[in-house]
């Protein structure tokens, strides 16, 4: 189930003996951003602004049952 994850475009975050936490895509560095969009008049603070909005990080928690099934829990 990992290697399936990984293969999307996933990439793990931390894992122990039954419990790996996957995480996709990446936070924003938003001060450099907010630094250029003053000075250019502002024409950076458009595309930063695109940016912050559609830039989302998901993080699922895929965990190993006592049964040995895969549980998949949404984790913020």
């Amino acid at each position: 189930m990992v290697s399936q994850r990984i293969a999307a475009g996933w990439r793990v975050e931390s894992r122990s003996g039954s419990q790996a936490v996957l995480v996709r895509g990446q936070s924003l560095n938003d001060v450099p951003h907010a630094l250029l969009a003053i000075f250019p008049c502002c024409v950076r603070g458009v595309g930063w602004a695109a940016l912050a909005l559609t830039n989302k990080v998901g993080r699922i928690a895929l965990t190993v049952d006592a049964q040995g099934q895969v549980v998949t829990v949404g984790a913020p």
